[in-house]
């Protein structure tokens, strides 16, 4: 798919992916002015935005015009909400969603058929891996990810303490023990010198997370795996389409989630992988051990039912094409944040993240000056004083949640740098469906709060 031949004012270059490199490359065009003139890689993931992209340079406009054509009207509410469910699919999306389950309906191939391998081929082919094994969720895809490397119980899996609970429930689902690491700032991702301090000889594995959609340094983190014979999986699940995500681990896990940067209408996963071995051993464990291509003949001792279904396949599917076009929406609005918010950066009330290539924008968080109780404050006075919802991801660190094994386990960590984020992080609204309009006001209120709480 290419776009119409260039003209004055174009940039033109080299073949875009749809990934999160090429994604970042057009939004800084347009935010330039600039029109673009790259071809899209033809995939069923870039379809819908090389379908606008083609639109546009047949009826050539200002690209202001452009931009403001890629986002929803301005709501008329009064206030901001963070991510309303009704905005998950657009209502061309919840068409296409609607026309795939009522052909799954009509075949009634409602939990295995052809939908499965023809997602995980798409799958695969927008990750540019070779493998894509589809899974019931984020989570099954972690933990038989996890057990497809070789852990095993009692095995000990490092991992960050500032992600959802999935990560460390999937170490646990394959009764080994999570060992926590601390962070990186200002991104909050697993720190390879902290990683390399927690390794013991019951160390079998690293589990990075990509927070908010940020890629760790997996080359640092490559490095020590190595030099102790270490596996590592990937927690992918808030950063699918980014640049990189697959390229130094054995396995990434993906989650489909409908409140993810590419999410259907229910719970659903994916292991992605270039190791053929380690995706059939995926496939044995996803579907209860049975040996590949023989149903209720086992080859493994245990196995999960954590196969995709068949319809959520076929809806997903349906929903795919949109994956590159959502996802320059939350790139442009993560570039239109940082510029908009550079002041109070600059003045030290916020820090904001870097517009950098290597980033989903699955999430947009700010640090705030002082620690959580003036967070805190501003949280609500953005709610009260403006009607704009933010939130905190995730507001209780695994080693602090009230769990029976939180002494056992986690008793001794040490992670000042995690707290430290913990305690200033704020997230602002950024989804595929907020309004050029909203993310204004959005940025008013932080202003107004942040002036008035100076004041």
């Amino acid at each position: 798919m290419t776009v119409s031949t260039a003209e004055p004012g174009t940039l033109t270059g080299s073949l875009l992916l749809g990934d999160s490199r090429g994604l970042h490359r057009v939004a800084e065009d347009l935010a330039r002015g600039m029109r673009v003139a790259q071809s899209l890689r033809d995939t069923l993931a870039n379809r819908e935005l090389a379908r606008t992209l083609s639109s546009w340079n047949s009826a050539p406009g200002h690209p202001d015009a452009f931009v403001a054509s890629l986002f929803p009207e301005p709501s008329p509410a009064s206030n901001v909400p963070f991510l309303p469910k009704e905005r998950l699919l657009s209502p061309r999306e919840k068409s296409a969603a609607a026309d795939a389950f009522t052909r799954v309906l009509e075949s009634c191939e409602f939990t295995s058929g052809p939908a499965v391998t023809a997602f995980e081929d798409a799958v695969a082919d927008y990750a540019g891996l070779s493998c894509a094994v589809a899974t019931g969720s984020g989570t099954d895809a972690l933990a038989i990810a996890l057990r497809a490397v070789g852990v095993e119980p009692g095995d000990e899996v490092i991992l960050p303490a500032n992600s959802f609970a999935a990560t460390e429930n999937a170490v646990f689902a394959c009764g080994a023990v999570p060992v926590l690491a601390d962070v990186t700032t200002p991104d909050g991702n697993l720190d390879p010198d902290s990683v390399a301090e927690r390794i013991t000889p019951r160390t079998v594995a690293l589990l990075p997370v990509h927070l908010y959609g940020k890629l760790a340094d997996m080359a640092g983190l490559r490095a020590v795996a190595d030099r102790h014979r270490l596996r590592i999986v990937e927690d992918a699940c808030q950063a699918i389409g980014v640049t990189g995500v697959g390229r130094y681990s054995d396995a990434a896990a993906l989650s489909f989630n409908p409140y993810k940067n590419v999410g259907l209408c229910g719970k659903a996963g994916a292991v992605v992988t270039d190791s053929a071995e380690i995706a059939e051993r995926c496939r044995v464990l996803g579907y209860h051990g049975f040996a590949p291509g023989r149903k209720n003949v086992k080859c493994e001792a245990f196995g999960l039912n954590a196969r995709i279904d068949n319809t959520m396949a076929a809806i997903g599917l349906a929903l795919l094409p949109w994956t590159s076009l959502r996802g320059l929406r939350r790139t442009y609005l993560a570039r239109r944040y940082v510029e908009a918010l550079r002041p109070l950066a600059e003045e030290g009330v916020i820090e904001t993240p870097s517009f950098a290539p290597d980033h989903s924008w699955h999430l947009f968080p700010v640090l705030t000056a002082g620690g959580a109780e003036a967070r805190d404050t501003l949280l609500e006075r953005l709610a009260r004083t403006s009607q704009v919802e933010t939130d905190v991801y995730y507001p209780v660190l695994t080693h602090r949640q009230e769990t029976p094994v939180r002494e056992r386990f986690f008793g001794q960590a040490h992670l000042p740098r995690t707290e430290w984020l913990h305690d200033r992080v704020l997230h602002l609204p950024l989804h595929a469906g907020l309004s050029l309009g909203e993310q204004d006001r959005v940025v008013e209120a932080l202003y107004a709060a942040t002036r008035r709480a100076a004041a």
